[in-house]
Formats: C-alpha cells, structure tokens, sequence
C-alpha cells in the first residue's frame, strides 16, 4: 500500500474498509474439533509461557489441528494476527525463507538475505506464527525460526514436526493420541461416530457395534486420521465388517480426503515419516517389529545384528525423537514400543526386506538365550523381579516360542517353554504349560535332551484342573529321568510330585530325588 505526500494533503486515514478486519491468515476449520480439553489447555499454558513450542508426534496424530485450535483460542492476544505457515509443501530446503516472506508479505530488502529481511519486519510485531510440518525441513526452518526469534523479542512461534526443532528454549511437548480406554464414551470414539454419522446419515452405534468401534479405535492407536478415515468407509460397510478387515489396514484405510497427498491414505502418513528416516534408523525400524508388547536395549541389539548397544540406543534414540518409537520410563528402565500401526507398516518393510525369517529367528534365540539369567534370577532373594519380567515379556515369549516351534527349533522352543512355565505357574499363568505338552511328541522323536523338563512342565496342568492328564505326565517324566536322560534345571523334578499330591497319593514319587526348590 502506497500512500502520496505533498503539502496541504491529509497523512491520515481511517482503516481501510474489508470483510474480515482480523490480520493474519488463520481460518475456520470446516470440521468439529472433538476432545483434547486438557491438551489444548497445556499447549496454551505453554504458548503463553514459551517463545517457542514445538508440538511432536506421529504422523496423524493431529499435531495441525491441536496447533491451529490452540491458534485461535489465543488470536485475541496478538495484535498483530496469526500467520499460519504450510512447509508440507515446501520440498527444497532453502526455499523455506521465500515461503515465509510470501505468507507474511514481506519482500527481501537491498543488502540483506531472505531471512534477515524477514526477521526484520517482524521486528516489534505482536504476532503468532505458526510453522506446520516442519519435519521434512527441518534444518531450514530451524534456521528461520531462530532469526525471528534472535531479532523479534513480540513474536511468538507454535510449530509441529515428527521430530524437535533443537532450537534453544524450545518447548518440546508430545501430542498424544486420543484416548481409547474410556470405552464408548472415549474421545476417540466420539471423533468415529460423528465422523460416520456425517458419512452415513441415520447410522446407529449401539450395544455390539459400539464395542466394535471401540476395538477400532484401539487398534487404530487412537490416531485421529486413521479414526476418520475409518469412519468414512461407513458408506458402505458395517462398524464389524471394518473391525474384521484391519488387519490389512494400509488398503483399507484410503478416503477421498482433499488436501496434500500425505493426509489421502493411512499409507501415506506413516511413509512420510519412514521416507524421512536415514538407512540405519529404517533397518532398525524394520527389525524391531519382531517384537510383541515392547522390548529393551538388549533384545533390539539381538535382532538389530548390532553388537555395539551404545550405536543401537543411538539409533533408538533417533527413532524416539522422530516419533516412530515410544520410550517408557516408568519402570526404572527404558522399554520402547511402537503403535501398532507403525508395526504393521514396519512389518511390510521388514518382509520386503527379505530378512524377515532371519530376524524372528534371531528374535526366538533372544528369549530362549534368557534362560540362565531369569532362572538364576528366579533363584534367588530377587525372585519377584523374575516373576515381573515374565509379566512384561509375555507376549515376547509367546511370540518366540510360536515361531521357534513352527520352525522346528525344538532347543529354542524347549527352553521358552520350560522356564516360561516355571514362572507362569508362579503368577498363575498356565499357558506356558500348553506349550511345554506340544514340544513332548517332537522332543521324544528326536530323543530330545529336554524331554524331561517338558514332562515336569507338562505335568503341571493339574493346576488349571486336568488331574489325569498331569498323571500320565508324571509317570512318564519319572520314566525318562530313571533312564539317565536326565536334564532337569534347579531342582525342579520334584514338581513331578504335585500331580500325585492333587490326587492323594504322594507315595508314587517316594525313591525320587527331590528338593525344596521350586515356584513358591
């Protein structure tokens, strides 16, 4: 706007007249922003408090949404508006600074980089901007945002990213997805039935189907896109018919969303996060989707390949920071997990990979190889620990044990089987026993040095009730440890007699060597 000076004219003017007053470019969403009442809450604490805070998470988490909600809620505090910034777009790095300058209006100045010049204008302004999608450039709009905010002590910055910025006082703050676990009144099956409601006008949830929506939901992750892009097969499916078909989810979960291709299909969120990945972090990816219900640094070294466990939490690290693994802490020892989403994607890659079979089975030796040390420390005053472990790694070992079995590594499979009983029957689990009574015909037809343990284990389901069965057990593992074929750890034979006590007569073990060791 340019404006003619000369004697005897006017110097001011009132506004000029427009539609909508407001600076800025921030507009209203098209759709219900649904849950997140605390979060928006927390992000808006931190905005007020911080200069700069980065919302991080997975992709379609909703890390846009929560950002712009937030933006709008604090509108009113910045004068000068909110100016939202699009990166997605934006492929080539240095072409951030003139995508910056083309939003807020700002021209380069004579003598001067995009950047300075515009840190400079920004100079005293009252305003909010906010970076989306930082992640694909991150270097580049680290950069800008660092000279705005070295020159400009009134601009404030919101940014999303799959990763930090790793600017100076950044606020990191981790959007989490929807939460699942209050049932049919959870946000995330909130956000699916009003989403299926406006595809499918008249659709009624109820009874069987909202538990099915809430299974969705679940196994979705509580990831918003994934949820909305769920309801929006509603068109045409049943809530079960959806539920039944997740397992191959990255096909079904495609809609006809307008807008950047990243956001069209499920695939394309997550693999805009994986492109994004260097060769390492994407092996290391791939390879840990072995893996049932998290695992540690110990075990990702294992199927990592990668004896170097300081070059392993590196890259863990990595994979951490840029949102494709998860750490928990809360144990006193770090445990990462992935959602099940990025799982199943990361099990594509691993198949694709053609090392698949090799990394479940270095996956399966893990566990069994876990043997001595549980046991020795199930065999001591830290017995309780023992006990946790195979709480937490349950699904490990069920894992291992199905594959080790399937492939016929009766020596991996067999010690799984037999120590993970020793435990279960400790914390009244019983499956394991199962799986010690499935090795006992392929262990006997290889004369199996472990035939007897897994007699011992087997005769242990007298516990779940199956008296007879547990007899016959017992019978034969005293025949097999009198032959001499006797490999029997910690003193455990004598769970051979628990069978003949449930049925009174506890004489039939009498001439058998026994212990006082065993589950208490």
């Amino acid at each position: 706007m340019c404006q003619v000076l000369a004697v005897g004219l006017r110097r001011d003017f009132p506004p000029l007249k427009t539609l909508d007053a407001t600076p800025g470019n921030l507009r209203p969403q098209m759709t219900s922003f649904v849950g997140r009442e605390s979060e928006l809450a927390e992000v808006h604490e931190a905005v007020t408090a911080h200069r700069l805070v980065t919302l991080t998470g997975v992709g379609g988490v909703g890390k846009t949404r929560l950002a712009l909600e937030v933006a709008a809620r604090l509108a009113p505090s910045f004068p000068d508006g909110v100016w939202v910034i699009e990166l997605a777009p934006v492929g080539d790095p240095t072409a951030v600074p003139d995508a910056v300058a083309a939003v807020l209006g700002i021209t380069q100045q004579p003598g001067m980089s995009v950047v300075s010049s515009v840190a400079s204008a920004l100079e005293g302004r009252a305003r909010l901007l906010v970076f989306d999608n930082c992640e694909h450039v991150l270097d580049a709009a680290a950069d800008m945002i660092e000279a705005i905010l070295a020159r400009s002590a009134t601009v404030t910055i919101l940014a999303t990213s799959r990763e930090g910025l790793r600017v100076a006082d950044e606020q990191l703050w981790p959007v989490p997805s929807l939460d699942v676990l209050a049932g049919v009144d959870s946000a995330a099956a909130t956000l699916f039935m009003q989403r299926a409601a406006a595809v499918a006008p008249g659709i009624s949830l109820t009874g069987a189907e909202a538990g099915a929506v809430v299974e969705i939901c679940r196994r979705l992750d509580g990831i918003p896109l994934a949820i909305e892009l769920a309801a929006s097969r509603m068109r045409s499916m049943t809530v079960t018919e959806l539920r039944d078909r997740l397992g191959h989810r990255f096909r079904l979960l495609v809609g006809s969303r307008r807008g950047l291709e990243r956001h069209q299909t499920l695939r394309h969120a997550v693999a805009w996060s994986h492109d994004l990945l260097d060769d390492t972090e994407k092996t290391l990816l791939a390879r840990c989707s072995v893996f049932a219900g998290g695992f540690d640094l110990a075990a990702a070294c294992a199927v990592g390949g990668c004896g170097d466990d300081l070059a392993t939490l590196d890259v863990l690290d990595a994979l951490v920071r840029k949102s494709l693994l998860v750490a928990d802490r809360s144990s006193g020892r770090t445990r990462f997990s992935m959602l099940e989403t990025i799982g199943q994607f990361a099990e594509e890659q691993l198949v694709a990979s053609g090392y698949a079979d090799e990394v479940r089975a270095a996956h399966a030796r893990h566990f069994a190889e876990c043997e001595t040390d549980i046991l020795a420390l199930w065999d001591s005053p830290r017995q309780k620990e023992a006990y946790t472990w195979f709480t937490v790694e349950l699904a490990n070992l069920r894992t291992a044990f199905r594959w080790a079995a399937d492939h016929g590594d009766i020596d991996a499979a067999a010690a799984i089987a037999t120590y993970a009983t020793i435990l279960g029957v400790g914390v009244d689990n019983y499956e394991p026993i199962a799986w010690a009574e499935e090795l006992i015909e392929p262990a006997r037809a290889v004369d199996h040095p472990r035939l007897a343990a897994l007699y011992v284990m087997a005769s242990q389901c007298w516990m779940p009730g199956r008296i007879e069965a547990a007899v016959r057990y017992a019978e034969a593992g005293q025949r097999v440890i009198g032959s001499g074929c006797d490999q029997v750890q910690f003193g455990v034979e004598g769970l051979l007699g628990s069978a003949y006590l449930a049925i009174g007569q506890p004489e039939r073990l009498l001439g058998r060597p026994r212990t006082a060791s065993g589950p208490p």
